[in-house]
């Protein structure tokens, strides 16, 4: 039995203790009402179905919840490709090939009006990506523990 569901069991047997609870009940019956009736048997289970249930709920979360950090470290890996792909050193990002554009082309329009922007965007998306990796220290994964 799990500590919480000890504790638990120990309350309910202090809370059932009190006598004048007791003669207030059997007091509010009807006639002809057993108050032995009422009464329930407090003691576990202790064939161990209770255990096994505990345990199969504990596996069936711990498993949602790999499904999901999975999903999270998924996004994480995805926002950092497309922001690379947006705003980095790299020659083929977006931000370095209209940066190198040659002038009076198409590229060098863009690259007048756009460039703000693209900044704007990849600075949003960069704090979004930092906001995943929060939440991803809140997981268990030791990678992200001081993020």
């Amino acid at each position: 039995m799990s500590k919480f569901a000890r504790n638990f069991m120990t309350v309910l047997r202090e809370a059932d203790s009190s006598d004048l609870e007791r003669k207030a009940m059997e007091g509010s019956l009807d006639d002809g009402t057993n108050p032995e009736d009422f009464d329930v048997d407090m003691t576990p289970d202790t064939n161990g179905v209770v255990d096994q249930t505990s345990k199969q709920v504990a596996d069936a979360m711990s498993q949602k919840n790999q499904q999901t950090i999975d999903e999270l470290q998924s996004w994480i890996n995805e926002i950092e490709t497309f922001l690379s792909f947006l705003n980095s050193e790299d020659p083929n990002s977006i931000q370095s090939r209209l940066a190198a554009a040659e002038p009076d082309t198409v590229m060098d329009k863009m690259k007048q009006s756009q460039q703000t922007k693209i900044s704007r965007v990849a600075s949003d998306l960069a704090s979004l990506h930092q906001n995943f990796l929060g939440f991803m220290a809140q997981t268990s994964n030791a990678r992200y523990k001081y993020v």
